[in-house]
């Protein structure tokens, strides 16, 4: 009978997963009204349950808005030691580390977003390199990283708009 119940128990493992992922759901719902200490609590809750990279880079998104740069770096690269391919964490890291003024690391996480097989955004680091490139005057590298933005995400109106401008210089 008591194992049984066990069986059962709240502590299940699938039960804790399901519970983890709630709780980044509630955590980013908190983060878009920009109820950051209520999204932190969230994301740290559920890393209690569940460690996860998806928690751990979106507590760094919250980290990042509230301008906690390197903070937000490092739980990405933390994000990053538990799952190498979850793209969200190496194209975050990437965006802090350019904020932060280091682009020689920026670049070499986009590249690494770009390869990540667990990514949805995956027109992002292809636009993050283009602007890097944009801004060091290297237009052609700039050029072919928004093309390939492009190409994966045709409808993005920014997409085409830093096509054009950059055409300016190239043509």
């Amino acid at each position: 009978m008591a194992e049984g119940l066990r069986e059962k128990s709240i502590f299940d493992g699938s039960f804790c997963q399901r519970r983890s992922k709630d709780l980044i759901e509630e955590g980013l719902k908190a983060a878009s009204q920009g109820l950051y200490d209520r999204a932190t609590r969230r994301f740290k809750d559920s890393l209690r349950l569940s460690r996860s990279a998806d928690a751990l880079t979106y507590w760094a998104w919250v980290e990042s808005s509230k301008g906690n740069l390197h903070v937000a770096a490092h739980l990405c690269r933390e994000a990053l030691r538990i799952d190498g391919e979850f793209g969200n964490a190496a194209n975050d890291l990437g965006s802090y580390l350019a904020a932060l003024g280091d682009l020689s690391g920026a670049v070499t996480y986009f590249e690494r977003a770009k390869k990540s097989e667990r990514y949805s955004s995956r027109h992002f680091p292809y636009m993050n390199l283009g602007r890097i490139y944009l801004d060091r005057g290297e237009y052609w590298k700039a050029f072919k990283e928004y093309r390939e933005a492009n190409k994966i995400c045709p409808d993005d109106q920014n997409i085409r708009a830093a096509l054009s401008e950059i055409q300016k210089y190239i043509i």
